[in-house]
């Protein structure tokens, strides 16, 4: 109300009412503005949680891809090398006599050390076991012993099938290859591919006198290539052998040797084959 203390005690001011604001009016005002605010922040929860962007926030840049590494030494250094290919998988380890559990444990530790030569004499010494107690991995273990010894043969040029000759006056590359029973095309690949001209006193590796004879096995169709009295590689056989059961002598000139056999190779391992074989190896076609 508009009361006021005055000259001669309380006296009524009509115009107070219009100068000081009530009380309830600042309850409305206050009112208000908490709703106007409580409007505001539901909807703009609602909006985010619907995971848009406002539209006066322009939304963010997509994050820049990292940048590949220019420096390509550096990180095939940083990469462990690969094995020498994929282990065997034993299915039946825990029906295995532990002769043959110790020694896949060494096979598989010298794959993981890349160590071709105790590869090798461990996959010979499990196939040469008696009563072939890991006779169902055979076949698995005969193609790997392939790999290896072409690896050990044409990579490590290892000392047991190569020898190094030094080119003298009047050498050539058959000749050199032909005096050492070996073939031109084996004596190309250890050497680089490249010895149509061969310089006096040029270091050459080749095979020394290799034996090699192939068994070819009808039934399975496959074909065993044995170095030395030792074996060397299995090869498959795509399509039927026509041929008869026999032993034959690899000629100079294979051409139409194959045909004649009713065998049919395929052209990789052909080729392979003619390279590693010398003139006069021995073929048998065998039933088994």
């Amino acid at each position: 109300m508009g009361f006021a203390q005055g000259r001669f005690g309380i006296e009524y001011d009509p115009r107070k009412m219009e100068r000081e604001p009530s009380g309830l009016r600042w309850v409305f005002v206050l009112v208000a503005v908490v709703a106007f605010v409580s409007l505001v922040w539901t909807l703009a929860g609602r909006f985010f949680s619907r995971g848009e962007t406002p539209p006066e926030m322009p939304p963010a840049p997509p994050p820049q891809a990292q940048a590949a590494p220019t420096n390509e030494t550096s990180a095939a250094s940083a990469a462990p090398p690969p094995p020498m290919a994929k282990p065997i998988v034993d299915t039946s380890a825990g029906m295995r006599p532990q002769n043959v559990k110790n020694l896949l444990m060494r096979l598989a530790e010298a794959e993981k050390r890349r160590d071709v030569e105790m590869a090798v004499t461990t996959i010979e010494q499990i196939r040469a076991l008696p009563g072939s107690p890991a006779a169902d991995l055979d076949d698995s273990l005969a193609r790997r012993l392939g790999a290896l010894n072409l690896r050990r043969l044409f990579v490590l040029k290892s000392a047991q099938g190569v020898k190094e000759v030094v080119v003298k006056r009047g050498d050539v590359a058959s000749r050199i290859a032909s005096e050492n029973g070996s073939t031109l095309a084996s004596l190309a690949k250890l050497n680089g591919g490249d010895v149509n001209k061969v310089v006096i006193g040029r270091k050459l590796h080749v095979m020394d006198h290799p034996r090699f004879s192939l068994v070819v096995h009808r039934r399975t169709r496959t074909a065993d290539l044995s170095l030395n009295g030792k074996f060397f590689k299995r090869y498959d056989i795509p399509g039927k052998i026509s041929g008869k059961e026999g032993a034959y002598e690899f000629p100079a000139n294979p051409k139409t040797f194959w045909r004649s056999l009713g065998i049919e190779f395929r052209l990789d391992d052909r080729a392979e084959l003619e390279m590693l074989m010398p003139a006069k190896a021995k073929v048998l076609v065998a039933e088994l």
